[in-house]
């Protein structure tokens, strides 16, 4: 395990600014995966990081950052998602038509109905992370 020490008075206040802030000045080896750059005016916009690592501990003290423990590890804080995207693909996260032999060639538009259906079928946890299910139906 590798021991850095960051200022992030000087780096900015997120753990993707320090982990940033290692590779660029530190460690130039240092490996890890992001999908979005986090920043405070980003977050307001519902923007986040994509990253892969458990963080361990208060920001304001010593904080272990690990890989994700039940992923295999391709280098440093990288994980390999081969298998999450296979497990992914083999539920089918989407919803399907019955018929499906106009697929392609005209929109599909969910009902409110339809839609409280689903996302009352979708664990609590999920609904908090699905915008359609947050947010209550409006009259336009």
């Amino acid at each position: 395990m590798q021991t850095y020490e960051v200022d992030l008075n000087k780096c900015g206040p997120m753990v993707l600014d320090a982990l940033i802030k290692i590779k660029n000045e530190m460690d130039s080896t240092l490996t890890f995966r992001r999908d979005l750059r986090l920043l405070r005016h980003e977050h307001r916009r519902g923007q986040h990081a994509g990253l892969h690592q458990k963080i361990d501990g208060d920001l304001s003290k010593v904080t272990k950052i690990y890989p994700l423990p039940h992923m295999y590890v391709v280098k440093d804080l990288v994980p390999d998602l081969s298998n999450f995207y296979a497990q992914y693909k083999s539920i089918e996260p989407y919803l399907k038509k019955k018929d499906e032999s106009k697929e392609g060639k005209e929109q599909y538009l969910q009902s409110i109905e339809d839609r409280q259906k689903l996302c009352a079928e979708l664990n609590p946890a999920v609904q908090n992370s699905i915008p359609l299910c947050r947010t209550r139906s409006r009259s336009v």
